[in-house]
């Protein structure tokens, strides 16, 4: 396992060298597309050209949407009939539906994900982590692929190339999630992550320019408190190495926060600007993060070293196959959630799972909860329910004006038809 020491040639941690380098590759790449793409937008590709080059090119840098057709009148007016409303029941059972996907599929992913990267096998510890993120995001990239081949004939409308933005993050924060568990405990890591709301919010200001109610900020900073207080209450002490390397798990973290706030923005910003399908963005990620996941092995020479590992041990094969298949069904929630309810609610769901992760462990190997943790407990479910209450409630009273802005519209006289 990697240490916190400073190595004799660099005085940076291995974990920080690795990040410096593998910046350092993605932004080379990035400068080669972004040059590529520059160039490609000077001589756009004609509608008509249905050469290999101007399918790749309409693929990669326009996007299908650039090449539709503007709707007539006759369907225009079709386009603009809202979709009807889903009632609160449906809403309430997407949500138990979206929740309960995210919570099964991630805690057993998380259960593996420390399994992988704390146990000894026959051949010493697997340290790989760029290779666990490889694995996860080809897995989910054929799952993608398979399910949009037999389930949908809708084209990719937005340009291909914008998917490499939140893959990229994507990649980063699943290997800083996965470095730090080489120097905090998982408790530790909990309640690092439970401070996630805010920076998400703070990122879709950037991204998107939204606001959020008063009572949103109100409930992160709740939520962070209660999975605080359940934490703190029942993590057990870290040994002296533990605390000697905290600092390095700490960056990890905040690396971790930053990449993954803006990670699931920008996917709620394509889903709004593209109305893509959830497998498409799917596919999209996981694709670049293939590709992004693969130069760093290569460059690093971890792919061969990794194969060989899993080749001499049976036991990690079968734990990384279950790591990558959890996390496959976890990314279709991810996307449809993001989708259907925004990242804010996909955030406090996935807040509650790291909750309920503790919770799971502390049934599983007998450890009690204290008093202080349990009214943690009841402190973050309480702030989730009232949001949703207070979501459901700004709804209705959206929905009642619009109505009544809509029948004073209707009894309003037309000209001078009431006249006569």
């Amino acid at each position: 396992m990697a240490d916190a020491t400073l190595s004799t040639s660099s005085f940076l941690p291995e974990w920080a060298e690795s990040l410096v380098t593998n910046l350092g590759l993605y932004f080379l790449i990035f400068a080669i597309g972004y040059v590529a793409i520059q160039q490609v937008r000077k001589y756009p590709v004609a509608p008509s050209d249905h050469s290999l080059y101007a399918k790749f090119v309409r693929f990669m840098v326009f996007g299908e949407s650039a090449y539709e057709q503007v709707p007539t009148d006759s369907n225009e007016k079709k386009s603009e009939d809202p979709k009807p409303e889903p009632t609160f029941a449906l809403r309430a059972m997407m949500l138990l539906f979206c929740a309960g996907g995210l919570l099964g599929s991630y805690l057993l992913w998380g259960v593996l994900q420390e399994r992988i990267m704390t146990k000894e096998y026959d051949q010493g510890k697997f340290d790989s982590s760029i290779f666990l993120v490889f694995c996860n995001r080809l897995l989910a990239l054929v799952t993608a692929g398979t399910v949009i081949s037999f389930t949908e004939k809708s084209s990719m409308r937005a340009p291909f190339y914008k998917f490499s933005f939140t893959s990229l993050s994507n990649v980063l924060s699943s290997w800083s999630q996965l470095e730090a568990l080489k120097y905090i405990s998982f408790p530790t890591q909990v309640l690092a992550k439970s401070s996630k709301l805010i920076p998400v919010m703070l990122m879709g200001k950037v991204i998107s320019g939204k606001s959020y109610p008063t009572y949103d900020y109100v409930v992160a900073i709740v939520i962070g408190f209660g999975v605080s207080v359940f934490t703190l209450n029942n993590s057990e002490g870290g040994n002296g190495a533990e605390k000697t390397t905290s600092f390095s798990g700490i960056l990890l973290i905040a690396c971790y926060l930053t990449f993954d706030s803006f990670t699931s923005q920008w996917q709620g910003h394509l889903f709004k600007e593209y109305k893509m399908s959830s497998y498409q963005m799917m596919f999209g990620v996981n694709a670049f993060s293939c590709f992004f996941t693969v130069c760093s092995l290569l460059e690093s020479g971890e792919l061969f070293s990794s194969l060989d590992f899993i080749m001499k041990d049976s036991t990690i094969a079968q734990d990384i196959l279950m790591f990558s298949v959890t996390g496959a069904t976890g990314q279709m929630f991810i996307f449809y959630t993001i989708k259907t309810f925004g990242p804010l609610v996909f955030t406090i769901i996935m807040t509650c799972r790291q909750l309920t992760s503790i919770v799971i462990s502390c049934i599983i190997y007998g450890h009690t909860i204290s008093g202080p943790s349990l009214m943690g407990a009841v402190i973050v479910f309480g702030a989730v329910g009232y949001r949703i209450y207070r979501q459901n409630s700004d709804r209705q009273q959206k929905a009642a004006a619009e109505k009544a802005a809509k029948l004073a519209r209707e009894s309003q006289p037309v000209g001078d038809v009431e006249l006569k």
